[in-house]
Order: C-alpha cells, then sequence, then structure tokens
C-alpha cells in the first residue's frame, strides 16, 4: 500500500512540474488563404471546375492552461471557411438527391465552418514541448447549388471526435519556435486531417507577442457527415499574431 502511495505521489508530482505553475492563457488570431482540390457529390465532380474562389479565411484559437494536476488544459479553436463560385457544369452531377446535368449554369456556395473544443495535456514542457488529447469538432455549414431552373442545399453540420497533437521546439535565446499541430480521425466512414506547420518569432518578448507563419493543409473524405459525398483538400499558407500571458 505504501509504495501505491509513492508511486501516485510520484505521478502527482510528475503532473504538476509538467503543468504551468500559473494560470496561463495563449491566444492566436489570423488570416488563412487555402485553394481547394478535390472531388464532390454523389459523381465525384472535380472540385476545380465549380471555381471556387480563394477567399481569405479568419480563425483564432484560446488555449486555457493551469497548474491542477491530471485536469487536462482546455483548447478553443473557430475557423470560417466560406466560399463560392460560377461556372458551366462540364458533366452530370448530383447533390444529395438533385441532379445537375452537362451544360448547366450553376452557382455554389461551401461553408466549413467549424469549432473545436480541445482537452489536452502537457507531456513535456521544456524547449521541447508535447500536448496530447481529444477535439470535439462542430460544424456548422452548408453546400448549395443553385441553377436557372434547380436548386440544392446540404447541411454539413455535426461533430467529429478527433485525436490531437502539437510539438513545439523553442530554439534557445533566438525567440524563435518551430511547431506543428495536428488533429485526425476516422469515424464511422469519415476521415477527415487538419495538419499545420508554422515558425512564431516573439518579437515583443516583454509581453510575449509574437507574429507567425505556416502552411495548413485540411483534408475531408466524408460519407456521414450528413449528406454531402466529398474528398476535398483545402491548403494553403497563412499568418497569425500570437499572445501568451
Amino acid at each position: 500500500m505504501k509504495k501505491t502511495a509513492i508511486a501516485f505521489s510520484a505521478l502527482l508530482a510528475c503532473s504538476a512540474a509538467s503543468a504551468d505553475t500559473i494560470l496561463g492563457l495563449d491566444a492566436t488570431a489570423g488570416v488563412w488563404l487555402p485553394g481547394y482540390t478535390g472531388d464532390i457529390g454523389n459523381d465525384d465532380y472535380d472540385l476545380d471546375n465549380l471555381s471556387l474562389g480563394e477567399d481569405n479565411i479568419t480563425f483564432i484559437q484560446v488555449a486555457l492552461e493551469h497548474p491542477i494536476p491530471l485536469v487536462p488544459n482546455v483548447l478553443l479553436a473557430h475557423s470560417e471557411i466560406d466560399t463560392d463560385g460560377a461556372a458551366l457544369l462540364e458533366g452530370t452531377v448530383t447533390f444529395d438527391d438533385e441532379t445537375f446535368q452537362v451544360g448547366s449554369d450553376i452557382t455554389t456556395d461551401l461553408n466549413l465552418t467549424h469549432t473545436d473544443a480541445t482537452f489536452y495535456y502537457e507531456v513535456l514542457d521544456n524547449w521541447v514541448n508535447l500536448d496530447l488529447g481529444l477535439t470535439a469538432r462542430m460544424y456548422d455549414g452548408e453546400f448549395t447549388a443553385v441553377s436557372e431552373t434547380q436548386a440544392e442545399t446540404v447541411d454539413l453540420s455535426g461533430y467529429l471526435p478527433m485525436a490531437y497533437v502539437m510539438a513545439r521546439f523553442d530554439l534557445p535565446f533566438t525567440g524563435w519556435s518551430v511547431i506543428a499541430q495536428g488533429n485526425g480521425t476516422a469515424y464511422r466512414g469519415d476521415t477527415h486531417t487538419d495538419l499545420t506547420a508554422k515558425v512564431r518569432w516573439d518579437f515583443v518578448p516583454a509581453i510575449d507577442l509574437a507574429v507567425e507563419a505556416g502552411y495548413r493543409v485540411m483534408s475531408l473524405d466524408l460519407e456521414e457527415l450528413d449528406d454531402l459525398q466529398s474528398d476535398i483538400e483545402i491548403k494553403g499558407p497563412y499568418i497569425g499574431f500570437n499572445l501568451h500571458l
């Protein structure tokens, strides 16, 4: 019994050592400029043929870290993904229950706006940082296709459980760090990854204000997230600002 108590105490001590000694807030906001590739619809229609606009996407994430052992830290994130296009169909395509014929002029709108709630632990917290956790991602969007004689709207709403990992390598005495961050899942026929690689420069060390730039790749192979069949990849560079308190 004593050995068990000692082992449990050691576990608590290790957890406390790896957590922030005070309550910490880490916030990032930025702009992502992605392009869209892949297939969409029941007939695997080439997404390039819909001429979707490469619009700026805003995102924000806020992490709250605390010193309480065994209680996970919390990360909230939100991305506004919304783009539209107009095209002359080069083939027949079915969205949900509506079939649009070749030669139709259609306008489309793709909204994949989502919010993440992530619960994670700091496994390492030094010049090498490693966080592991679980994410609940909630989609609140839709896909709309409209021609002169037809219209179809497919709701893209629902939850996906995802694994979460973040690794950061601080370059000592430089203010620079290299970060890899990602979520991934294979759930009920849906495969979804969201990966980011970035560099961060702490250019105002006195208040922990940093600028970061990187590349984000998001892929969605969806069969069960409502009724939109798709194999989409959204990728491109981004820039943002980070504040750590």
